[in-house]
């Protein structure tokens, strides 16, 4: 089945690319900030440019830049996704859990992503069928899925991964982790993608104008449920990750990732109301954060104080796409 109506033959509006319209000027200047705190941070603590230190921020990024993938597309479409941080942390554990139980690698992993592709279906289901607010939807799925992850959890209490798990985080190609190298090519594909593919014009108009969308005969609904699936997918690729490199199940994997994950995407340009967004710049913001996080941490500043820092900068970035909106006439 096409994503266009058969009894529509206007073609969608090719006039540039909406992945990278409109940005404002908080995703503009994102850059320059993001230099200049690398550089302060160079300046002032000697230990920042340390090799250790420098690879290990970039590996853990690489991981959650996986998991923003997805969840940037629902913001494109002027959703949310406050699912994913339950996700994560359940395909994470439950590839884990399932090993326990003497499942392969490869098959538990396929086992756990099915899952996650499961509850991305249902969120992006009841969205589109019922018009139920997205927000309110994914906070009620995150309970749910937290409650199943706890469960997991205890059941494994006490106990590692197996040994094929906790050295899947670890895999090397020319010395480095793989995750960095697939986010590389990811992104660079998607920067692609965004400015050519028939497919994203599409997604990024039913964000913009659903209304025009209509008009164009769009079947929104179909993308919508399917970017659901993708949020969860990826949070579900990430978590799986993360689990391998934690080597254990962990009570807190997973928790705040859903702030965290609309802060970067936010400073990154994108937006709570839609038609706008783009992975490059999401993971710039994350990068961003990871920056600020590691120099509190390089200062010996308090955990609490910590996440003041990344709750302000999230207010800030709210402001900051309200007032760009209402600057532009929009919702």
């Amino acid at each position: 089945m096409s994503d266009i109506a058969p009894h529509r033959t206007t073609p969608v509006p090719r006039d540039g690319a909406f992945a990278f319209r409109d940005l404002h000027l908080a995703a503009l200047s994102l850059p320059v900030i993001v230099v200049a705190m690398f550089i302060f941070l160079a300046v002032t603590k000697e230990a920042f440019l340390g090799y250790s230190n420098l690879y290990s921020i970039v590996f853990a990024l690489s991981i959650d830049a996986i998991a923003i993938i997805g969840f940037t597309y629902v913001m494109v479409m002027g959703e949310i996704d406050l699912s994913v941080g339950a996700v994560y942390a359940f395909a994470g554990i439950m590839t884990g859990w399932l090993m326990k139980f003497g499942f392969g690698l490869w098959p538990a992993i396929g086992m756990a992503l099915a899952l996650a592709l499961m509850i991305g279906f249902i969120n992006g289901y009841l969205v589109t069928r019922f018009k139920i607010n997205s927000l309110m939807l994914t906070i009620g799925t995150m309970i749910f899925v937290q409650g199943i992850v706890g469960v997991l959890t205890t059941m494994l209490v006490g106990g590692t991964y197996p040994r094929d798990f906790r050295m899947l985080a670890k895999t090397r190609l020319f010395d480095i982790n793989v995750t960095i190298l697939a986010v590389i090519v990811i992104v660079l594909l998607l920067q692609f993608l965004e400015r050519r593919a028939s497919f994203f014009r599409k997604l990024y108009l039913v964000g913009e104008n659903p209304e025009t969308a209509i008009v164009y005969g769009i079947r929104s609904a179909r993308i919508k449920i399917g970017i659901f699936m993708l949020s969860a997918f990826t949070a579900g690729i990430a978590g799986i990750l993360t689990a391998s490199r934690l080597t254990h199940a962990d009570t807190q994997m997973g928790l705040g990732l859903e702030f965290t994950l609309v802060t970067a995407a936010v400073l990154g340009g994108a937006s709570l109301y839609g038609g706008r967004g783009n992975v490059a710049t999401s993971i710039l913001g994350l990068f961003f954060l990871a920056l600020i996080l590691n120099g509190l941490i390089l200062y010996g500043v308090e955990p609490v104080l910590q996440q003041f820092v990344v709750g302000f900068l999230l207010v800030s970035a709210v402001l900051l796409d309200r007032l760009f909106n209402r600057h532009r006439g929009t919702r």
